[in-house]
């Protein structure tokens, strides 16, 4: 079942984090010679919402999979497995991502939720725009030098919906991008002011969310019918509202520690090893690429 599978992902990572050696210190749902699975680090392990999905029998076999994790661990250190580079290297891979997980989370607590009376006070500055649809197209691609060579190809020319159908991994590709009609509330905050201060017809710059980067067009615009009410949208605004400000912070965070600390990002060196690696792969097409972009730079005076 599916508490049962999230159980056994959660323990085996439990086995690499928290079960390496432990001495037995007292109460223990488990043993494995002198490492020890505490009641405590048993629970704490799992989130409370999925804990509330497993049954009895589910803890019990996520405990046996701790053991037989433990039993593998202990055997792998036997055979010299835990001093591999490549064990290394995922390991401090995992640190690192854990501890920035972590930091986020932990300054996210720390920003202010969003009131009743801020959501009804946006809403009424806004409340003509939640009665607006829009009609919008839409292209999602993984990375930004994907982006913007699709919005390159768009104007220059080359129709949206036949650029979204080349580029675009969202859903909506094979439609050339069309979304149909939205409203406000309806789609992430990174979009959606972008998407209402668009003009029929014009498309947008590349926009940056979690899922990745995104290119907007306006289809149409009508007013809609009726007037809703705060009420009935109030959900929808304390979400945006909510991503809003959160994202914010995110961006804040992150510009002061930028200015704080030194960093340098060698796209030169990146490009040419992606071009040496791809080239003894055999795909032209990616070294196509990566010259057709290098000269782009060369142009516009990119180093």
């Amino acid at each position: 079942m599916k508490g049962l599978r999230l159980a056994v992902i959660l323990m085996l990572l439990l086995a690499v984090l928290a079960g390496c050696g432990r001495r037995d210190e007292g109460d223990a749902v488990a043993r494995v010679e002198r490492a020890s699975l505490s009641t405590d680090e048993f629970y704490a392990s799992i989130p409370e919402q999925h804990l509330a999905m497993m049954s009895l029998d589910d803890q019990e076999e996520a405990v046996e999979n701790w053991v037989k994790t433990e039993l593998f661990y202990q055997e792998g250190l036997r055979y010299g497995i835990g001093t591999d580079d490549e064990v290394e290297r995922r390991l401090r891979e995992i640190e690192r991502e854990l501890i920035a997980e972590e930091y986020i989370k932990h300054r996210m607590s720390e920003v202010t939720e969003v009131t009743d009376d801020e959501a009804a006070a946006y809403f009424g500055e806004h409340k003509n725009e939640y009665a607006i649809q829009v009609r919008l197209a839409h292209i999602l691609v993984r990375n930004r030098p994907e982006a913007e060579r699709a919005l390159e190809q768009i104007l220059k020319g080359t129709p949206f919906e036949t650029v979204a159908g080349s580029f675009s991994i969202d859903q909506t590709a094979s439609m050339g991008g069309d979304l149909g009609y939205m409203r406000r509330g309806e789609m992430i905050h990174e979009l959606e002011e972008v998407a209402f201060s668009l003009k029929v017809g014009e498309v947008s710059d590349v926009i940056t969310s979690g899922y990745g980067y995104h290119i907007l067009k306006a289809l149409d615009r009508h007013p809609g019918a009726g007037q809703p009410s705060f009420e009935s949208k109030r959900s929808a605004v304390l979400s945006f509202l909510t991503s809003k400000r959160r994202r914010e912070a995110f961006d804040g965070w992150l510009l002061d520690i930028e200015a704080r600390s030194a960093v340098h990002v060698d796209t030169a060196l990146i490009r040419q090893a992606a071009t040496e690696r791809m080239r003894g792969a055999g795909d032209p097409s990616f070294v196509d690429q990566i010259d057709e972009q290098s000269d782009d730079d060369a142009e516009d005076g990119t180093p």
